[in-house]
């Protein structure tokens, strides 16, 4: 068993991690925001909320809809789900009409969110 000394000493090292470049969530969570794209978020209660992406940090979501703001916490959150798919942002080969076959292109980076 950890001791609280071991626990605190793993997550500044894996907070300063993190910290030195973006995380995948950030480049989605921005470009939805950005672009204003439609989302549905699941929620731990089993609900959902659909809006815009207004804001967000490290523990916590903004959510736009029908005028109304909801602060949405990320340790409640099950899933961001974008109306639109957004795959394109991770790859460029993924850019524009011009998709490159799976084969050719990079098949690592060939997941689709949405």
């Amino acid at each position: 068993m950890k001791t609280n000394q071991q626990v605190m000493h793993q997550f500044e090292r894996d907070s300063a991690r993190e910290s030195r470049g973006m995380k995948l969530q950030d480049v989605f969570l921005n470009y939805c925001r950005r672009e204003k794209v439609e989302v549905t978020i699941q929620l731990l209660d089993r609900t959902s909320r659909n809006g815009q992406i207004v804001g967000f940090d490290y523990t916590s979501i903004i959510l736009e809809a029908e005028g109304r703001q909801y602060l949405l916490y990320k340790t409640a959150i099950v899933a961001v789900n974008p109306k639109q798919a957004v795959n394109y942002i991770f790859n460029d080969n993924y850019r524009g009409d011009n998709r490159v076959e799976l084969s050719k292109g990079r098949p690592e980076y060939a997941t689709y969110l949405a």
